[in-house]
């Protein structure tokens, strides 16, 4: 299953304007994990660089930090309108199958980056089939 359309993904954040001041100097690379699914997000200097939806099965990935959670959790997250606690990452985290870890100073110091990161990824879900 595909969670996201990552070429859309990537051109609409790197054009939003809060993304773009919530990033700014912001240099990591994030694994996004959904079951089996991995997505490693590149950023340079506050802008995505790059997207790998298909980084294989390599387990020594060289990241910053990393979120999982399984796919239907990640779904609940990504639905136009969440439910109660899966409307940012922090109560996803604390309360739903999320969990993170890696670099967490970079975390706390780009939470508001992470968070439109994620609101732009709710207006990149493919289209039903």
């Amino acid at each position: 299953m595909k969670l996201i359309d990552a070429e859309r993904f990537m051109e609409m954040a790197n054009k939003d304007p809060e993304f773009k001041i919530a990033a700014r100097y912001w240099n990591t690379t994030l694994k996004l994990e959904a079951g089996n699914s991995i997505f490693m997000v590149r950023i340079e200097n506050g802008r995505i660089s790059g997207i790998d939806s298909n980084p294989g099965l390599m387990e020594d990935w060289d990241f910053d930090f990393f979120i999982r959670a399984p796919e239907n959790e990640w779904e609940m997250l990504l639905a136009p309108v969440p439910e109660p606690f899966y409307q940012a990452l922090v109560p996803a985290v604390m309360l739903h199958g999320f969990d993170h870890g890696g670099d967490f100073e970079s975390f706390c110091a780009y939470y508001r980056a992470l968070s439109r990161m994620i609101e732009i990824m709710r207006l990149c879900r493919p289209a039903a089939a």
